[in-house]
């Protein structure tokens, strides 16, 4: 009982570590099923932690880092691929399922199969090499059968799921035995072991699923001797092939120390050769004519490169010079326009001055022309008045 009062979904949950969390979260919800529970991020905003559920089950996702758990576990890319624990997930079509995590990318290490009457399923390894177990075979409807009278029904599915994660030893040792009959394994000693097994085996379960699961670890065991036969012949022609290339090597070595000593040898004797002096002086010539040439060619290039400077210089002058022309053309042009708007102008004034003053000589003219009035006498009387008629 929880201290909320409420009982917990499930009181297993298996724990697995991978190195790229949010990368394996993503692929195991798409490969496998998965629904996403509980994700927690750290500080950075990356993803340290999840919960995934898979129907009623869950279990929980964490990094590989230092932890205190770090020297108690390990990851299979660390062990060659082995695994201690493997987990089992019931799905309702396995070969649906299996098709999905192949789809997915997922490596297949022991592919769909029926499971002698127990159902069907199948094994296979996640990118970071965790192997997992699907299969149709219900342990819970299994041990509720158990519970009823009559006889207990084959359990061949939990013998191949133990097969598989290397756990069901009866199987095994089994196995070895037959092994050694067939000659594969030079092992007289499991023999007794082999009486031991079988009897323990037809105490927990019916002679023919013992045959059955003999027989599938017999074809194991023949699959991986043969594996191991092939990888034995291939590295022996790859150790072969490296002999034959570290003896090319070798001779090839040896003919370059002879080619050597033998051009030593020969420079050592016709050191003296006054041919060979003619032609060391001969190349000695030409190599200080060649440098000659070379600094000539500097030199010249030099004065090239000095004579551009120089041609650029002028150009930039002419350029100067030809815009302070142009500007004082411009300007002149500006001020000859001024002095044609101020001729014109004077021009216009004189005009202006000149009917200023015909005018004035006409206006004069025309006063002496009119006629001017006769003067009248001054009375000096009234009766003055009177003879002029007022």
């Amino acid at each position: 009982m929880h201290a909320n009062g409420t009982e917990p979904g499930g009181t297993i949950v298996p724990t697995l570590r991978y190195r790229d969390v949010p990368a394996a979260i993503d692929w195991l919800c798409k490969a496998f099923g998965f629904a996403k529970h509980l994700v927690v991020e750290g500080e950075d905003g990356t993803v340290r932690y999840a919960e995934l559920t898979f129907g009623t089950g869950m279990i929980m996702v964490g990094p590989v880092e230092d932890s205190t758990f770090a020297g108690l576990m390990a990851q299979p890319a660390d062990t060659g691929g082995a695994e201690t624990q493997i987990c089992y997930l019931f799905v309702a079509d396995a070969d649906a399922h299996c098709a999905r995590a192949k789809a997915a990318g997922a490596e297949i290490v022991l592919d769909i199969e029926e499971e002698g009457g127990a159902g069907r399923g199948y094994s296979c390894r996640d990118p970071e090499g965790h192997v997992w177990n699907f299969g149709t075979y219900d342990p819970w409807r299994r041990s509720a059968q158990v519970e009823e009278p009559g006889p207990p029904p084959a359990r061949v599915g939990l013998a191949r799921l133990a097969l598989a994660a290397g756990l069901a030893g009866a199987a095994i040792v089994s196995a070895a035995v037959v092994a050694w009959a067939l000659g594969l394994v030079d092992r007289p000693d499991l023999v007794p072991i082999l009486a031991t097994s079988v009897s323990v085996g037809t105490d927990a379960q019916d002679d023919h699923d013992h045959r059955d699961a003999i027989q599938h670890a017999t074809r194991e065991i023949k699959e991986q001797l043969a594996k191991e036969r092939t990888a034995k012949d291939a590295a022996e022609r790859a150790v072969r092939e490296v002999r034959a290339q570290l003896a090319r090597e070798r001779a090839a070595r040896e003919d370059a120390e002879r080619a050597v000593r033998e051009a030593r040898e020969s420079h050592a004797k016709s050191a003296s050769d006054p041919a060979l002096e003619d032609v060391r002086a001969q190349l000695g010539r030409e190599r200080s004519a060649l440098q000659a040439a070379e600094r000539a060619t500097d030199e010249a290039r030099q004065r090239l490169a000095l004579a551009e400077r120089s041609a650029a210089a002028t150009q930039e002058q002419l350029a100067a010079e030809r815009a302070a022309r142009e500007a004082a053309e411009r300007m002149s042009q500006q001020a000859q326009e001024q002095l044609a708007k101020e001729r014109t102008a004077r021009e216009a004034a004189d005009r202006a001055a000149k009917e200023a003053r015909e005018e004035e000589a006409r206006e004069r003219a025309a006063v002496r022309r009119a006629p001017r009035p006769r003067p009248y006498p001054q009375p000096t009387s009234t009766k003055s008045f009177i003879n002029w008629g007022w």
